[in-house]
């Protein structure tokens, strides 16, 4: 099986985590969705994070998270609108969503501060008896990105005390075989 066809499954295995997590969990991450940062080369872990996956159409899902947000001061409704959308339909379309993970760290982060200065990682998802890991490409997402903006809210779905100044990293796997000449 090519890396491709490993992230494919592997973006699978976390729509079906996700799914649990929404129905059953009232959205708190199990520990498959969060990974351990590695560098490339191996070593211990080096922190542990959240992530995203991405839907291909970032834009409804992000209008809709930023008006359940915007239409009510009680955060309960928050969660309780923002787990609907997400149990219903958001993770049921697996082949609905972009390689590129995503992360909210605050501004001042400097696990965020490494990931950029080293520009790569690994990233290390385990979760009973399955395991994924992949190299990843690290860059940081410009405030008015698509990307940046789908993190953000759906993060203070979740967080609302989440400050205004935070940093958004983005990982694109790299899923092209090493070939040595």
């Amino acid at each position: 099986m090519d890396l491709t066809e490993q992230y494919q499954r592997f973006i699978s295995w976390q729509c079906r985590l996700r799914k649990l997590s929404m129905r059953e969990a009232g959205g708190r991450p199990s520990a498959g969705m969060s990974a351990g940062i590695h560098a490339i080369a191996g070593g211990d872990e080096q922190a542990r994070i959240n992530f995203l996956i991405n839907r291909k159409e970032l834009a409804d899902r992000t209008s809709e998270f930023r008006h359940i947000i915007r239409k009510s001061h009680d955060s309960s409704q928050w969660i309780k609108n923002g787990l609907r959308i997400l149990a219903e339909m958001h993770y049921h379309e697996t082949d609905q969503f972009v390689d590129e993970l995503s992360a909210l760290f605050s501004d001042d982060s400097p696990t965020a501060y490494a990931l950029l200065k080293a520009g790569q990682c690994k990233l290390r998802f385990a979760e009973g008896s399955i395991e994924h890991e992949f190299d990843f490409e690290v860059r940081s997402l410009d405030r008015d990105d698509e990307l940046f903006q789908a993190t953000y809210w759906h993060n203070h779905l979740f967080n609302p005390a989440l400050p205004g100044k935070v940093r958004v990293l983005g990982f694109s796997p790299r899923l092209q075989e090493n070939v040595e000449g």
